[in-house]
């Protein structure tokens, strides 16, 4: 009687480790996309709650952070490629849509510097009038 028990509190253990990883995911994810600190903390909750008796496969977990590692490096190299498509911008003229006061305005001019930040890259351009700060994904074309 002891098989139908242990059976009992497997199902019951992993209805609880299913339970704390959707509410890790929604805790986490708001919404938003999950980045390396939310697939941690899921990986944690997911080996903090994972019967004991039949413990997950660790290819499955060394997979996982396999998976994880190629996207963060991907994310990286494309973090990268950015700052250097942006600092070969430095002395171009550019022409660019941006918005100044709530109105749509063309501007153009040389890059006279370049500014990373948390929202992205941003230009400086001297064009005929101050020079405008503008984002890197407003760029529409470039000349020497």
């Amino acid at each position: 009687m002891q098989i139908p028990a242990t059976t009992h509190s497997s199902q019951t253990r992993a209805a609880g480790t299913r339970d704390a990883l959707t509410g890790a995911v929604k805790q986490v994810g708001g919404g938003q996309q999950l980045g390396q600190q939310e697939f941690l903390k899921l990986l944690v909750t997911q080996l903090t709650n994972q019967d004991p008796l039949s413990p997950q496969d660790q290819s499955q977990f060394l997979a996982q952070l396999a998976q994880f590692s190629t996207v963060e490096g991907v994310n990286n190299l494309q973090s990268s490629q950015t700052h250097l498509q942006a600092a070969q911008l430095l002395g171009k003229t550019i022409s660019a849509v941006t918005v100044l006061g709530g109105v749509q305005q063309n501007v153009s001019g040389k890059v006279s510097s370049v500014r990373w930040a948390s929202d992205g890259v941003h230009l400086t351009v001297d064009g005929a009038k101050s020079p405008v700060d503008i984002t890197l994904d407003q760029v529409g074309s470039v000349s020497n």
